[in-house]
């Protein structure tokens, strides 16, 4: 091959090869942008799912918790529940650590985290979260102790799990026959009314007062509107209780409620309705809800 020949050959073979390179780099590039995408997409995911939890970890507090410091210099924290709620305090443990026992002649177990170094990550994640009266004293106690200084909580806005926490420490949700129909009824109780007053504020109802046990109030929703306000709250901000489980059945409770399928029991022409309401009664009353429902 002559000079001429080689140098047609090079000048092509170059511009192949940019050609190449160009749409190889866009791959890489692209490819790169994606994860990176991804991985960003993930973290945020992952932020705001930490945030949910401290939120619901305060509630919790705020309601079955306490803060305490022993001989002057130790601080603790200490939630108590039902002993059906087992994994909910196992999720607690495995973040701070601590121990979880049962309490002797009665059936509820016992969380207590006392180390110093699960306290202090235990108080970085609730600060800002702890509301009702009592148990913003003991985070001031426990936090000047640490020295830390202690975050206002800013007003709680329906996004905020910090009420699904207090539901799961004090909040109840169960059906009763009155004249022949049945309500549903949510509630939360506390010793102080100003305490629960942001329930109202942001889910509607009213706050009732009982005298037993020296006198509490009580937050209570009655209708379908506030329910299923409180269901698709539920939806984005879930129990970790046991009673909770019942927050996935209240659309499936109307729609039988609202066909009076409970009143079909000697109608043979609904007879498959009527089935279809005691099977969701006994679903309620074990608490078992589907994958799909959840």
């Amino acid at each position: 091959m002559n000079d001429e020949s080689l140098t047609k050959m090079s000048e092509s073979m170059i511009k192949v090869g940019t050609s190449e390179t160009t749409r190889t780099q866009k791959i890489l590039y692209s490819s790169s942008s994606i994860g990176s995408s991804s991985s960003i997409l993930h973290n945020e995911s992952s932020k705001i799912e930490e945030t949910r939890f401290n939120q619901w970890l305060a509630g919790l507090i705020d309601g079955n918790g306490s803060f305490g410091i022993t001989e002057g210099k130790y601080t603790n924290c200490e939630i108590t529940v039902s002993i059906d709620d087992e994994k909910m305090l196992r999720q607690i443990q495995n973040k701070f650590g601590g121990s979880v026992k049962k309490r002797s002649g009665v059936n509820t177990l016992r969380y207590r985290l006392h180390n110093t170094s699960g306290m202090l990550k235990l108080v970085h994640a609730v600060n800002g979260e702890i509301r009702t009266s009592k148990r913003i004293i003991q985070f001031h106690q426990i936090c000047n102790l640490l020295d830390i200084e202690v975050i206002t909580p800013k007003k709680l806005a329906i996004d905020n799990s910090w009420f699904m926490g207090f539901f799961d420490a004090d909040g109840t949700i169960n059906y009763n026959l009155y004249n022949d129909t049945f309500q549903l009824i949510i509630s939360v109780r506390n010793k102080y009314m100003h305490d629960i007053q942001d329930f109202v504020h942001i889910f509607g109802g009213s706050i009732q007062f009982y005298k037993g046990s020296n006198g509490y109030f009580k937050w209570v929703i009655t209708n379908e509107e506030t329910h299923m306000k409180w269901y698709d709250y539920s939806k984005i901000n879930p129990s970790r209780s046991f009673k909770g489980r019942r927050n996935f059945l209240i659309k499936e409770f109307y729609v039988l409620y609202n066909a009076k399928a409970y009143l079909l029991k000697d109608d043979k022409d609904f007879s498959l309705m009527y089935k279809a309401w005691l099977e969701f009664d006994k679903k309620w009353k074990a608490g078992v809800v589907s994958d799909e429902k959840q």
